[in-house]
């Protein structure tokens, strides 16, 4: 007997990874609600922005992961667990933003391509 999931994200199903596979690991933290912008509206986290381990944007030495596809916070009550990459290999032209070299160096278990 087989258990299907289901789970609905907002907009297109868009990927970060460069290979399909299991040549990634993710992990969960925690990102508030505040510390995501609100932009016409809404609170959008997009896959592939850079954070920090207190879940907080940071293209800088200070680089835990990239997060690994869109959050909506817009409805979100305050503190949401999101998954973050933190090993494989990342389609650069699918990030929102160019890595920088700090950045890249802290995240030494990803490779950009």
């Amino acid at each position: 007997m087989s258990i299907e999931t289901k789970q609905t994200y907002m907009g297109e199903n868009k990927t970060i990874l460069q290979f399909a596979g299991d040549l990634f690991q993710n992990t969960l933290i925690k990102v508030k609600k505040t510390d995501v912008p609100e932009v016409t509206g809404k609170r959008i986290l997009k896959a592939g922005t850079i954070v920090n381990a207190a879940g907080v944007k940071a293209n800088d030495a200070t680089a835990f992961g990239v997060v690994y596809r869109d959050v909506d916070f817009t409805l979100s009550n305050g503190t949401e667990n999101i998954p973050v990459t933190i090993f494989g290999f990342i389609k650069d032209k699918s990030l929102p933003e160019v890595v920088t070299a700090e950045a890249k160096t802290a995240l030494n278990m990803i490779k950009f391509l």
